[in-house]
């Protein structure tokens, strides 16, 4: 309890203390709505976020960046817990624009903030609207952006991984762009167990890249499915368990 006593002490603060930075940003943002982010808001992903992210007692370790490609790419992975996104913007590195729900638009200066990173706002239970942000994630890699998704559409809150939604693939096939898996292990245990903030070890493998172009993929379902279970078989190495089927 006193951890999240003190990290929302320490979030509040910093949120009222860097007000004047957000108008700034607003101010000398690039008002094409798919350019570059200011470095003002990717310092603050990048660089302080990560901070917060100890504060709240996940402690957090990365590997496999050199499977970062250099080139635009679908970053895809399991979803856990409220870290998650700051966590993979903060250790991917770089301009990746994140698919998010729209919910997270409306949290005060939150939301100003993600807007300014680029973000892709995508309501889950509008079936056109969420194509829309497909299609967009598309036209993004088409130009040498890359996207993070997280293909099961919420979190897990648990160990276990949920049924990927195929449809988060379709931006890639088209697109023609690799898929980087990512696999997140252990971040609901710096929340979601007891809806308190507590110390977790969490661990973040970043795998080959997997190009459905050269597989001669063309499905999306069959693309969901070849990156779950690579997922999947990490996360059982990770605990020493037997791969999945």
């Amino acid at each position: 309890m006193i951890r999240s006593i003190v990290w929302l002490l320490a979030a509040s603060i910093s949120l009222i203390l860097l007000t004047p930075v957000l108008l700034v940003a607003w101010l000398i943002r690039d008002r094409d709505p798919d350019g570059e982010p200011s470095s003002i808001a990717r310092w603050i992903v990048e660089d302080l976020l990560p901070h917060y992210i100890r504060l709240g007692g996940c402690k957090y370790k990365v590997y496999g960046t050199e499977n970062i490609p250099k080139g635009a790419a679908l970053f895809t992975g399991n979803h856990q817990g409220n870290f998650d996104t700051v966590l993979i913007l903060s250790v991917l590195g770089g301009y990746k624009i994140p698919i998010a729900k729209k919910e997270a638009a409306k949290v005060p200066i939150v939301g100003a903030w993600m807007k300014l990173l680029r973000v892709i706002f995508m309501d889950r239970k509008d079936v056109r609207q969420s194509a829309e942000c497909i299609k967009k994630a598309e036209e993004l890699l088409q130009r040498g952006k890359s996207v993070v998704i997280f293909p099961e559409g919420t979190r897990s809150k648990g160990p276990q991984m949920n049924e990927f939604k195929p449809g988060a693939f379709k931006a890639s096939i088209r697109a023609g762009a690799p898929v980087v898996p990512f696999v997140i292990d252990g971040t609901y245990k710096c929340f979601e167990e007891d809806r308190r903030l507590k110390k977790a070890d969490v661990t973040v493998h970043i795998l080959p890249a997997v190009d459905p172009k050269a597989l001669g993929i063309t499905k999306t379902k069959e693309l969901s499915d070849l990156v779950r279970s690579l997922i999947q078989q990490q996360l059982d190495k990770n605990h020493g368990q037997s791969p999945s089927a």
